[in-house]
């Protein structure tokens, strides 16, 4: 499996194969009872391989394997936590894939994690965390997600606002933030108070990232007169 998933992940090149990595963890967490020891063993492998999509792989299969599996979570979690702040961008991506997976099937689980993980407020988890709960149709039918993407979007807006020379990780997260608010906003058209209390906050940083969600058509169709008012607010 190693050697396929490497021949067929369309690395090196601008796109990997998200396909692929999709089917891999499903099928991992589906065979999991019957093959665990073999299929933890290249979990724990690919994860600490070095190659990129490998690792994307792993990571985005322990969110399967977790939907399934909880007691699992002992070994799996530390390696999903640590690979937010690996030095690969798709590595780091298989823990937004992991979380979205939990949001899916096991909401409770998904959200605890988040909670614990974002304590420390750190810029990268904060912004993996808010890609994964920004999910559309998971917001429609679950409050408890919704209301965590709006907390978190402002704890992101909070660390953004506070960074006095950003690095990429701050800069990440507001270019994350110029559209996860928009995606709170479409599901909750009271979120757009919070717009009104950023663009009038006069922070920079603030301004740049409501601008970019009030363009996005997903609020823009739904809320047009709203949207105008916002637009004419921020000048």
């Amino acid at each position: 499996m190693t050697e396929f998933l490497i021949a067929n992940s369309g690395l090196p090149g601008p796109r990997g194969n998200l396909t692929l990595a999709a089917e891999a963890s499903r099928l991992i967490a589906m065979d999991w009872a019957t093959k665990k020891r073999i299929l933890k063993g290249l979990i724990i492998g690919w994860s600490a391989s070095g190659d990129e999509y490998l690792m994307f792989v792993a990571h985005s299969a322990i969110g399967h394997v977790l939907s399934g599996n909880p007691e699992e979570m002992e070994w799996a979690v530390p390696i999903l936590y640590e690979a937010n702040f690996s030095p690969l961008w798709r590595a780091r991506e298989g823990v937004t894939f992991a979380l979205e997976a939990l949001l899916e099937d096991r909401v409770d689980l998904a959200l605890s994690l988040i909670d614990e993980w974002c304590k420390r407020r750190d810029p990268i988890v904060v912004r993996n965390s808010i890609v994964a709960l920004a999910h559309p149709t998971q917001l429609r039918r679950n409050h408890a997600q919704l209301d965590a993407l709006e907390r978190y979007n402002g704890i992101g807006m909070e660390i953004v606002a506070k960074a006095i020379d950003p690095g990429d990780d701050v800069k990440m997260l507001a270019k994350s933030l110029g559209f996860t608010i928009s995606v709170a906003a479409e599901a909750d058209e009271g979120y757009l108070d919070e717009f009104e209390k950023w663009i009038d906050g006069n922070v920079k940083t603030w301004r740049s990232i409501i601008k970019k969600n009030l363009t996005k058509a997903r609020i823009a169709k739904k809320y047009p007169a709203r949207i105008k008012a916002l637009f004419k607010r921020l000048g």
